[in-house]
């Protein structure tokens, strides 16, 4: 890549925090937010703070049924599910963390049943990755996505409404107040945990894989 700063785009404080440790001279981690909108912004923010590649980093829920919790997603292409547009990953950028392959999915809320997983056509879904790549294109700078699967495309996910703030964070005592509150919403609540906990063990070395291949 060469001289120049690389921002690594993620949703919400828990997966900056997760990716401080690359912050420095030729890195920048930004949490924008959640939702495409936000991404975007945030993304011709950090292109004119010179920024001159973008990688949207962080979870994701699979669409394929062969993706299990941890695994990750090195999308080829990624798709905005509002308006159908799509752009082409750039291989360059993300080679170091895996091989490109397959369509990373943006919608604008929380595909939170099976059902509608199964209306999107894709290997996995996510909230941002569509907003980052719109303003890559805008700007003609590199893009790519790093994303790793919390959650599998049977996975029921809880209600996440009042647990989860504007910036991402989810509040211990609300999740269980609820869990208090619906018993029946416990293992869904757990599985989310579990599969976080996966997702971050795969996301850090393969990050860490691209950033160090594309230096």
């Amino acid at each position: 890549m060469g001289r120049g700063v690389v921002a690594l785009m993620c949703a919400v404080a828990a997966e900056e925090r997760m990716l401080r440790r690359f912050a420095g001279p030729g890195v920048r981690v930004i949490a924008t937010g959640m939702g495409a909108g936000p991404a975007e912004r945030t993304a011709m923010r950090a292109i004119g703070d010179g920024a001159i590649a973008a990688i949207s980093v962080g979870f994701c829920g699979a669409l394929d049924p062969s993706l299990d919790r941890g695994d990750l997603v090195i999308p080829m292409t990624v798709r905005d599910a509002a308006t159908g547009e799509a752009w082409t990953c750039d291989v360059a950028l993300s080679r170091g963390a895996g091989a490109q392959g397959g369509t990373l999915v943006t919608t604008d809320r929380v595909v939170s049943d099976p059902a509608g997983r199964r209306a999107l056509r894709g290997l996995a879904v996510d909230m941002e990755s569509a907003g980052t790549a719109r303003a890559c294109a805008r700007a003609g700078i590199p893009f790519a996505a790093i994303r790793a699967v919390t959650d599998r495309v049977g996975d029921v996910l809880p209600d996440l409404g009042g647990v989860v703030d504007e910036r991402g964070d989810v509040h211990a005592l609300r999740v269980l107040g609820r869990m208090a509150r619906h018993p029946s919403d416990v293992a869904a609540w757990m599985g989310l945990a579990r599969g976080a906990r996966a997702a971050r063990r795969g996301l850090v070395p393969a990050v860490a894989a691209a950033l160090a291949d594309a230096a």
